[in-house]
């Protein structure tokens, strides 16, 4: 029954912060930072299921105007579909780097990928590759990156795994 309640309690809590998509409150912040807070978050977690994270952060990114705990959050979600796809540990990516006129995060694994019949839907509400999965997550994820102006992509890694890039515009200075 519990576990059930939780699950319920995750459901609508996706639910909300889906609900409230334009309620960002964004600074200027170091992209870095956000990483590094959401990478210490999931540690303890990731040494126990025996994840490796590679972290390649670029040193001198512009700030970039974040929502800094939804971004986290995110990012978050990003790192926990990566470490649960890896389902005896295994390694994992996290990079950030500059591009044209943005930044972009890209976190990787090398587990089992997603899906052939989901691929093209996992951003849809309810579409899940994992026997508990709700679904929500990856919208809730799109739906903040979008909001900050961004765009998020998934590419099927070889031989098994997924690259998530998260391109955020940089911060306008002036």
């Amino acid at each position: 029954i519990v576990r059930d309640i939780n699950q319920v309690e995750s459901v609508v809590s996706d639910l909300m912060e889906l609900a409230r998509p334009g309620d960002l409150r964004r600074e200027p912040v170091p992209l870095n930072d956000v990483g590094r807070e959401a990478l210490q978050q999931v540690a303890a977690q990731f040494a126990y299921r025996k994840i490796e994270v590679e972290v390649r952060l670029e040193d001198g990114l512009p700030l970039v105007a974040l929502d800094r705990g939804r971004f986290k959050q995110a990012l978050l979600n990003v790192l926990v579909n990566g470490a649960e796809a890896l389902h005896t540990g295994g390694r994992m990516s996290v990079a950030t780097a500059r591009a044209e006129s943005s930044v972009s995060v890209e976190i990787c694994d090398d587990g089992v990928g997603i899906p052939n019949d989901i691929r093209e839907r996992v951003f849809e509400p309810f579409v899940s590759s994992k026997p508990d999965g709700v679904g929500l997550g990856l919208v809730n994820v799109r739906s903040v990156v979008e909001g900050h102006g961004g765009r998020i992509t998934l590419e099927a890694r070889h031989p098994g795994g997924t690259c998530a890039r998260i391109r955020i515009p940089e911060t306008m200075h002036g």
